[in-house]
């Protein structure tokens, strides 16, 4: 899937930014047909790509490293774009801001399809099957419906992007409307909204930084005692943002970045369970269902995101949202709730979910050294 997919994945991309000189029906109609390819080539590099950490070994402790770094690429490569994206127009462009988007995505479309295939010629799967005949999907969702590990870890992810997605797409109408004014920020004076892009700046960075301590923090406390109590903390500093006043950006984006240090190890962990899910699956049931588990870890982030974003508008109108207007006390009032308490409950219940976690890590190194054997 990497190699034949890899080069697909990057035309696709580029086609989204390609803007033909068609009527504006025949425009959006390119748009979505473009952008519906490109999102399912990503899904058939992406899944494959996620499983990869399930096969390369069969070591737990050694997959929380291969998360480690791959969450240290994605946050990494997050940064740059965030950071590069409107220079790299400026200079590209040279004045034409569409052709400048259009060739700044043909350069990163380059760069993915030749990282996909030096990740296909310099990886192997280590890691075979027990059972070598084909198994039916029905028998495979029937597995995955019995593996309470993958449900657990569905549901807690779910809840956790959930509350990531409405704190995030929040931010903008909280400076808008709660800070508003013009305010010091550690010594520089920034008017409210153009807050906005260093706040996300700030929390891109400190999830960065979080990724860096996953393994020591995962072979320290074991996995799952990690991330709940990770998750836990993470969420009571969105809590916390709800006491700040809105003088007080400095005391905000101080709070947040301890909140992204926190969480920066959520995501490598959580792929690391779902990978040790797998092994268990097929320790019970003989049958390997790598790719299927992992489909199930993209599918809860992706809802998550989903769901949190469109519960932002539903709380927006529910709170009396009128768009570039003065908000009433209560809307403000509600806007910060969705902000910080909404996501921290989100959050919180993720991590009290994970209480039905059935795989200690004693469990974990069994299930390994049984499968070993096995093969």
């Amino acid at each position: 899937y990497l190699l034949w997919m890899a080069i697909p994945f990057a035309g696709t991309g580029v086609f989204c930014f390609v803007v033909p000189d068609w009527s504006m029906g025949a425009k959006v109609a390119y748009a979505a047909i473009t952008y519906t390819l490109f999102s399912m080539v990503y899904t058939a590099v992406n899944l494959p790509y996620s499983g990869l950490m399930g096969v390369i070994s069969p070591n737990s402790a050694q997959r929380t490293e291969l998360a480690q770094f791959r969450f240290m690429g994605s946050y990494s490569g997050s940064l740059f774009i965030a950071l590069a994206v409107t220079p790299l127009v400026s200079v590209l462009g040279g004045g034409n801001e569409q052709r400048g988007y259009l060739l700044t995505a043909s350069l990163f479309a380059v760069v993915a399809a030749t990282l996909f295939l030096i990740t296909f010629l310099t990886t192997r799967e280590r890691l075979q099957p027990i059972e070598r005949e084909s198994s039916q999907v029905l028998t495979d969702l029937k597995d995955l419906a019995a593996n309470r590990a993958v449900l657990v870890l569905f549901v807690s992810s779910l809840l956790f992007f959930i509350g990531i997605a409405l704190h995030l797409a929040t931010v903008p109408f909280y400076f808008k409307y709660y800070v508003r004014d013009s305010y010091s920020l550690f010594g520089w004076t920034l008017s409210a909204e153009n807050m906005i892009g260093p706040y996300f700046t700030v929390s891109s960075l400190f999830l960065l930084f979080g990724v860096f301590a996953t393994g020591r923090i995962a072979r320290r406390f074991g996995k799952i005692r990690a991330y709940i109590s990770l998750l836990t903390m993470a969420s009571l500093a969105w809590a916390a943002q709800y006491f700040v006043p809105a003088a007080s950006v400095s005391t905000l984006f101080a709070i947040e970045a301890v909140g992204a240090l926190l969480a920066g190890p959520l995501d490598a962990i959580a792929f690391a369970m779902f990978a040790d899910a797998a092994d268990h699956s097929e320790w019970k049931t003989g049958r390997r269902a790598t790719g299927l588990v992992m489909a199930v870890a993209s599918f809860g982030r992706k809802a998550g995101w989903a769901v949190g974003g469109a519960l932002g508008g539903f709380m927006l109108a529910w709170y009396g949202y009128m768009p570039n207007e003065a908000q009433s006390p209560e809307t403000i009032d509600g806007i910060r709730l969705m902000l910080t308490w909404v996501p921290a409950v989100a959050g919180l219940l993720g991590g009290a979910v994970l209480l039905f976690y059935p795989l200690s890590e004693r469990k974990v190194r069994e299930i390994s050294l049984a499968l070993q054997a096995s093969r």
